[in-house]
């Protein structure tokens, strides 16, 4: 396993669950064994859970060598051998790539003394250490991370200001309706909405490079003692650059439609999903994926035979559910994931969780509940079929909602995807 990510983790729980009793070896840039991420934009970072909360692991996790603090460094897929930035050599009868996501740089916004993203443990507890209250926070992106973090800011006594490239956050991800309740929900705790806006420039002090203000293409002057860059994550796959496995533009690992990464100059998913998804053999594909080896979680782009492209599944229980595939796959005995794609977010008081597919969808209702109470289950639909449902402060109700929704997904485990 090349990753000590949450991906990772599942996919050697699930090789060992299934039989396997070789040996297994997972590889971590970071030092840390793994961890839960979601809560590094919420609890985690107000404060409220501890570094031991985070932990992943249970008391009787399944035997493996921990290789960690030493990324990988580049792959031969030909004979699946990994190389370690300290020169080491890991070879392998089947790898499992699973290095996760990064974060998006801004070209006006590196990394510096005050400006953070927040991907790592280690980024959280950075940010953390500079949310006094007072402070004058700059979110520079209105997603799932830039609006968790301005909650959990919040509740740290920081005065926030969201800056996005749309007039309501979340807008795209979720709809206009959620997205006007979202916004309405973040201006009612203090927070300062700027959108849609571009960053023109940057005001510095100091040897250091601090960043003191961001100007607006319109003129507008943002002073600023913090700033958090949460444009968006892009596949870890750098490192593999020369490997013989084929990338997507956006840098994910292609895949067939289950998590069979694909070799250079070999069948494209188009085919290879077509095949799957009517059960032709394997021998009727005009090319195949690289020999043992699999990619799953962020850093791999399967391919959705519904929507006919790549997509990286960047949630939480996509990893897990996803591993269980792979591991089958290595073992000879492949399932395909039937659940609806999942993930929740917590803001302020407000949980919401959304199942399926959104994107490309025609029509929302707000089917339970409402606007005004803050608590209502809303479903969307594309051609008058239900592709996703959205639940906020409704636990119960979302929930018999997701297992109607994943009654529906299709046996190619693209959940409402058509």
């Amino acid at each position: 396993m090349v990753g000590a990510s949450l991906a990772g983790l599942s996919a050697a729980r699930a090789l060992r669950s299934a039989g396997f009793t070789g040996e297994l070896t997972i590889i971590g840039a970071e030092e840390h064994r793994p961890y839960d991420r979601p809560p590094l934009t919420k609890e985690y970072l107000r404060g409220s859970w501890s570094t031991a909360a985070l932990a992943l692991e249970a008391d009787d996790e399944p035997a493996a060598r921990w290789l960690l603090g030493t990324p990988a460094v580049s792959l031969d897929a030909s004979v699946r051998r990994v190389v370690l930035a300290d020169g080491r050599s890991v070879s392998a009868d089947a790898v499992v790539l699973a290095t996760g996501a990064d974060a998006v740089p801004h070209p006006l916004l590196p990394v510096g003394p005050n400006v953070h993203t927040v991907r790592t443990r280690a980024d959280a507890e950075r940010l953390r250490a500079q949310l006094r209250p007072g402070r004058r926070l700059v979110i520079v992106g209105a997603g799932f991370i830039g609006t968790e973090v301005a909650a959990s800011a919040v509740a740290l006594g920081a005065d926030v200001t969201l800056l996005g490239q749309d007039t309501v956050p979340l807008r795209r991800a979720l709809g206009e309706p959620v997205g006007d309740f979202l916004a309405g929900e973040h201006r009612a705790h203090g927070v300062r909405l700027v959108g849609p806006a571009r960053i023109a420039d940057v005001d510095r002090a100091g040897d250091e490079d601090v960043v003191t203000a961001l100007r607006l293409a319109d003129g507008t002057v943002l002073p600023a003692d913090v700033v958090v860059v949460a444009i968006g994550s892009r596949a870890a796959t750098g490192w593999l650059a020369g490997s013989g496995l084929r990338l997507a533009p956006e840098g994910g690992v292609q895949c067939d439609a289950i998590g069979r990464a694909l070799a250079e100059g070999t069948a494209d998913g188009a085919s290879i999903g077509r095949a799957l998804a009517d059960g032709t053999a394997d021998g009727a594909l005009t090319g195949r994926p690289a020999d043992g080896i699999v990619a799953v979680g962020d850093c791999a782009a399967w391919w959705d035979v519904g929507r006919g492209t790549y997509h990286r599944l960047e949630h939480w229980t996509g990893a897990v559910e996803r591993a269980d595939v792979v591991a089958g796959v290595l073992l000879g005995t492949p399932g395909r994931p039937a659940r609806a794609p999942y993930f929740w977010s917590d803001q302020y008081d407000l949980r919401v969780q959304v199942a399926g597919v959104v994107a490309g969808h025609d029509e929302l209702r707000i089917e339970e509940g409402s606007l005004a109470d803050r608590s209502f289950l809303a479903r969307y639909y594309r051609a008058g079929a239900p592709v996703a449902v959205l639940g906020v402060n409704q636990p119960r109700l979302f929930t018999r909602a997701r297992r109607a929704l994943d009654r529906t997904a299709d046996d190619g485990g693209t959940a409402l995807a058509s």
